[in-house]
């Protein structure tokens, strides 16, 4: 039986709010890919267009590797699994497929959303695998 010490359960809330947050920036992302055409139409001037540019998904991918690379090392450290970094890289790795130059619309978008959706189940999946760690 192991013992919950403050120090543990301090370092548990801190992993907590890296992995929620990395947690989040993946959804924002797959969210602005199914949901961009729709927002597009709501959203006037300058909004829409700042959505659709090319800045948004670098602002994006510079907000998701950090985020994504905290949680899965804080992750790996508690559970010492690597499967959820595993699907974390491999997310990531799409997102930045996705904006290579002579990528075609398309192909962005798939690369896009299964960055997105590898990165959500990598979190996940560290989550809960941190959550269960003695």
């Amino acid at each position: 039986m192991s013992v919950e010490t403050p120090s543990r359960r301090a370092d548990a809330r801190r992993a907590n709010v890296v992995e929620g947050v990395a947690l989040s920036t993946s959804l924002l992302c797959l969210v602005h890919c199914l949901a961009l055409p729709v927002l597009l139409l709501l959203l006037p001037g300058v909004i829409g267009l700042f959505a659709r540019s090319e800045a948004f998904h670098y602002v994006a991918l510079a907000l998701v590797v950090p985020a994504a690379l905290a949680a899965f090392r804080l992750g790996y450290r508690r559970h010492r699994a690597r499967r959820p970094a595993l699907l974390g890289l491999a997310g990531v790795a799409c997102l930045v497929i996705a904006l290579l130059p002579g990528t075609t619309e398309g192909s962005e978008l798939w690369f896009t959303v299964a960055g997105s959706l590898l990165l959500v189940a990598g979190h996940t999946m560290n989550w809960r695998l941190r959550t269960h760690a003695a």
